[in-house]
């Protein structure tokens, strides 16, 4: 999941956000900027990254050798 996108949250997407928080507190996960995200892909090895929003705070993220 990626923070910070500009999108307008509606409730729909709020209840979203919340589910998918509880989800990752469950799993451990962790939440991460785009910065964050592509700092984690470079020190990683890759050399370039795409992160497209699609839905309230979820996004596609493309990462290239």
């Amino acid at each position: 999941m990626v923070l910070g996108n500009p999108i307008n949250m509606n409730k729909e997407s709020y209840e979203l956000q919340l589910t998918n928080d509880m989800t990752m507190m469950a799993m451990s996960g962790k939440e991460r900027t785009i910065i964050e995200w592509k700092k984690l892909f470079k020190d990683a090895g890759f050399s370039h990254s795409k992160i497209t929003p699609i839905l309230g705070e979820k996004s596609v993220i493309e990462v290239f050798p």
